[in-house]
């Protein structure tokens, strides 16, 4: 009776992507690791593998996993169609997790507390009793990995002069990897170090943004920089590990990454993969259409160490783009229902048309402070909605270059923990096209230098519509608006705390009154608003005692009596008197969005 469940579920799955019928359900195949791949797939003689399995069906075919672990790429042979499509959901009696990476057992002593294992396969990251290890760097990094101890450095084009480092041999860092963050400490970057004279480093390519100036530094990835516990580096297809003193990698559960994706749908359509667990892997669906991801829980999604850095969005995004995590290409596909959590770039990366993240909980992202973010969306069409999102390098949603999105009902908090002017949603150098940005909760967006704001629309961008936003304690400004700027609304959003409730900057001294219209606003910051001259403002409410229900408990409803009230109009501000508010994130539990481990 169990399947039967499930063949429901996975229905319902299907049409939320979009499709105008039921599926038809064809052969049902099974598969558990108990099982054999030259069985017949059958509930009685089950598959091995999932793979075995994605090489025999076809459109309507469904394939149920048993609970356990799985180590492998799953690539379907064929495409569903809308009426017919070709489902994997996992088994409802306990969890099936797919690893992308595969055990390390064969540890050998190299010197004192070091050990090494021979791997034949490019090790981007280690894992020891399903935590990330560090890797070997200086200065030496010890807790939150948002809080990189630095050195301080000078950059000149590829000559990079690091102040303090010393060494005990010649091009010791050859190699490695230098990341860099300078100037305004808007974005990070890294590059490979290919010479070395005592303190001064010859890189491969100049730091994005980053060419000349004073910076902070950091180097990992060679064997001088193994000085801690925990540590680890990878060189001439073994790698190596610093233990505590009595500690036997016998002991431990040893975990090297392997394969990049756990699902590879790209180029199919009409696929959906629910219910999975996916430890150290991610999902490819460039170029596909109307494919689903579905109630499924990923961790370290991403952590290839190629990210070059810089605003590397201005270029076309591919499956080949730096730092990409759950890869949502094509069109009219979907992540929903799901938690994405850990990545040193993207959680979830969104090109091509029409592709939707719903109701999903992203957080820890962007552990490089790179132009990544926890949802990056480029294209056209795409949504963003009910999402969590949380716990990121630079920004919390990154939609430079979309056009004609939804952003709306998202919370994102607690983001722009290692760079500097960024916004909760952020983009610049982009035509919105009629972007929507709308009924998102935005907070706790502090960091140094320039700061951060709710919202960001950056320098040169047009044609947004930025209504109902409750915007508040980020450290600069509820919304941030930089010339020039064209055929933008900005109203009925509630901006409380920072600096400034909503500001502008940019070169532009004035902005025609065509470009950027503000209105029925509450503004409620130390400095309430600061506009260019021509800005068309009306019915804003700018002063210190707008009656919400509870501010000290963030309850930015209004009471009667507020002076945003209104009889025969909308009320001022996010939230209408008497209506039920609007409500922002996902309703997974919260329990689901982050389990401490693997």
């Amino acid at each position: 009776m169990r399947y039967v469940k499930w063949i429901t579920a996975g229905a319902i799955a299907v049409m939320l992507s979009g499709c105008a019928s039921a599926p038809r359900i064809g052969r049902i195949c099974y598969v558990s690791p108990m099982g054999s791949d030259d069985s017949d797939g059958t509930l009685s003689r089950p598959l091995r593998t999932i793979s075995m399995a994605a090489g025999l069906l076809q459109a309507g075919d469904t394939c149920f996993v048993e609970p356990g672990i799985y180590r492998e790429t799953v690539r379907p042979s064929a495409s569903g169609t809308a009426e017919a499509p070709i489902s994997f959901v996992a088994g409802a009696s306990g969890e099936v997790v797919i690893f992308g990476s595969e055990p390390v057992t064969n540890w050998v002593r190299h010197e004192g507390q070091v050990y090494k294992a021979k791997v034949d396969w490019p090790v981007d990251q280690l894992f020891v009793n399903g935590s990330m290890m560090t890797m070997a760097g200086t200065p030496t990094q010890r807790g939150d990995p948002y809080e990189r101890e630095t050195l301080n450095a000078t950059i000149e084009g590829l000559k990079v002069t690091v102040h303090g480092l010393s060494s005990k041999e010649s091009n010791e860092w050859v190699g490695g990897r230098i990341w860099v963050l300078g100037g305004a400490g808007c974005v990070a970057a890294t590059a490979r170090i290919v010479a070395q004279t005592n303190n001064v480093l010859r890189l491969a390519d100049s730091p994005p943004l980053h060419g000349k100036g004073k910076a902070k530094a950091y180097l990992e990835g060679v064997p001088a920089a193994m000085d801690a516990d925990w540590e680890w580096y990878t060189k001439h297809g073994h790698i190596y590990l610093r233990l505590p003193a009595g500690v036997s990698p016998a002991s431990l559960e040893a975990e090297a990454s392997r394969r990049r994706w756990a699902f590879d749908l790209s180029g199919r359509s009409h696929v959906t993969v629910s219910g999975f667990r996916v430890l150290a892997a991610s999902v490819n669906m460039a170029g596909a259409d109307h494919c689903l991801i579905d109630k499924c829980r990923f961790r370290w999604v991403g952590f290839r160490r190629d990210i070059r850095g810089g605003f590397n969005r201005d270029r076309k995004t591919h499956i080949g783009s730096e730092g990409l995590g759950i890869a949502v290409g094509g069109h009219h596909n979907a992540v929903w229902n799901s938690v994405v959590a850990y990545s040193l770039g993207d959680g979830i990366t969104v090109w091509g048309t029409s592709n939707v993240v719903g109701n999903c909980a992203v957080h820890d992202c962007d552990l490089s402070g790179s132009d990544c973010a926890p949802v990056t969306v480029t294209g056209v069409g795409h949504q963003v909605k009910d999402c969590t999102i949380y716990n990121a390098g630079r920004c919390g949603i990154l939609h430079r270059k979309l056009k004609n999105g939804r952003i709306e009902h998202n919370h994102v908090y607690d983001v722009g923990l290692m760079t500097s002017d960024l916004g909760g949603t952020y983009t610049y150098w982009t035509d919105g096209g009629g972007t929507v940005i709308a009924y998102n909760k935005i907070h706790e967006v502090i960091c140094p230098g320039y700061g951060g704001s709710g919202i960001y629309i950056d320098n040169g961008s047009s044609n947004f519509d930025i209504h109902h936003n409750l915007c508040y304690d980020n450290q600069l400004s509820g919304i941030h608006i930089n010339t020039p700027v064209r055929g933008t609304w900005v109203r009925y959003n509630t901006c409380v705390g920072g600096e400034f409730g909503l500001i502008m900057g940019g070169g532009s001294k004035t902005v025609d009154d065509r470009q950027l219209i503000i209105a029925e606003n509450i503004l409620v910051a130390a400095e309430a608003v600061r506009i260019k001259k021509g800005v068309r403002e009306r019915g804003n409410y700018k002063g210190r005692v707008p009656g919400f229900v509870n501010a000290d408990k963030h309850d930015f409803r209004l009471k009667p009596g507020s002076p945003c009230v209104r009889a025969e109009e909308r009320d001022q501000g996010c939230f209408e008197f008497g209506e039920d508010p609007w409500s922002a994130g996902s309703s997974l539990p919260e329990s689901t969005w982050d389990d401490g481990g693997w």
